[in-house]
């Protein structure tokens, strides 16, 4: 499959690989193959009206990077950064239409935001504090997974049984061909693109919590990149990330997979993807990385990004304050759960993620004691 051939093309080709013509999955397919044709027309006008102008195009600043695992802040990060007007960002239309969102988005987006209503996606929403307004801030993987190219890490929620497969060569690049590399860097390259010409060329905030594993490809890409890195309680990751996962399944898995599978990816995931942060983050030079801790944001939000400019040089977080509080201030806070860390899972977690516990500084649970904690 290649990300230059016609999207329907690349879908039934992902779909023909994994068997996932079926009768349980016709709703989703058609779905699939129901928006890619209510765009078409779109996407060729796009194409032609623009494509040299894409390609040509050069960003006046490199793209500040968001990352840190699922669940550890990355989004609501993201949501208060993008408040400062000096920034643009790709949103939630621009990532479910990456192809089109150039000349097409103020006409389709008012038809889009009905859509949700439609479907199960708003409840699952809430119950991850997941805005679902066109304009907010969405993930870059998406718009990947959208524009139907093969260099997605998210194909491994679609068909979760090949789950590794994709990780290891998309996110983690350890099977990854030069090419395939090539691709994904085309791929990434594009869309930062086309969102910074959407963005009157301003500097680009790119949320994407398995870029904490790619840093040498994106340092390749934009060496005057700025990362911040954000970490969350790894008790409180993996039991927000079960949910995560459960959402991802029951929304778009095109195969079955068990509560135990869950599980087992996310501890595999979280153990590699931070080790390889770890190991990477010493050739980001100082100046463009800023460490911040979730718990810490979270209980001060404008004292953290505070820090944040001033480590990474940001001008004008001055001017940035007002729109910062005034966000904060109409906020509605994310809907709580509260979680009975089971022993066998505080267990797993100790011996598997004690690296971040020791890393960051968390408090390690006794495995002999069951504990409840909110998320």
């Amino acid at each position: 499959m290649d990300s230059k051939k016609h999207p329907i093309r690349n879908l039934t080709s992902q779909l023909k690989k994994h068997g996932a013509f079926s009768v349980n999955n016709i709703p989703r397919i058609t779905a699939f193959y129901a928006k890619l044709a209510i765009q078409e027309p779109f996407r060729i006008i796009e194409k032609v009206n623009h494509h040299n102008d894409i390609k040509d195009y050069t960003l006046e600043h490199d793209p500040i990077f968001i990352i840190g695992h699922w669940r550890s802040g990355t989004s609501f990060l993201q949501y208060l950064l993008g408040q400062d007007p000096q920034f643009g960002y790709l949103n939630k239309f621009q990532a479910v239409f990456p192809d089109v969102f150039l000349q097409s988005e103020d006409f389709l987006k008012s038809m889009v935001e009905r859509i949700p209503d439609t479907l199960n996606l708003v409840q699952d929403a809430q119950n991850m504090s997941i805005n679902l307004e066109m304009d907010s801030p969405s993930e870059i993987e998406i718009a990947l997974t959208t524009m139907i190219s093969p260099t997605s890490l998210h194909w491994g929620h679609i068909f979760p049984q090949d789950a590794w497969e994709y990780f290891n060569k998309y996110l983690f690049f350890d099977t990854a061909t030069d090419n395939e590399i090539k691709k994904w860097k085309r791929d990434y390259a594009h869309l930062i693109s086309k969102v910074a010409m959407k963005n009157d060329k301003k500097q680009i905030l790119i949320k994407s919590p398995g870029n904490a594993c790619r840093l040498p490809q994106l340092l390749d890409m934009y060496p005057n990149a700025k990362f911040i890195f954000i970490h969350r309680n790894p008790y409180d990751v993996f039991y927000s990330s079960q949910k995560l996962w459960n959402t991802l399944i029951d929304n778009l898995a095109l195969q079955p997979f068990t509560q135990q599978e869950i599980e087992t990816e996310i501890m595999k995931v979280y153990k590699k993807l931070m080790g390889m942060y770890i190991e990477q983050r010493s050739e980001i030079p100082d100046e463009q990385l800023a460490e911040i801790r979730f718990e810490n944001f979270v209980s001060d939000p404008v004292a953290e990004l505070a820090s944040v400019y001033k480590k990474l040089s940001i001008p004008a977080f001055e001017k940035a304050k007002p729109h910062f509080e005034a966000f904060l201030s109409h906020k509605t806070e994310g809907k709580s759960s509260n979680y009975d860390y089971e022993p066998h899972i505080v267990n797993k977690l100790n011996e598997l993620w004690g690296f971040a516990f020791e890393e960051w500084e968390y408090p390690v649970i006794s495995n002999k004691n069951k504990t409840s904690k909110v998320t």
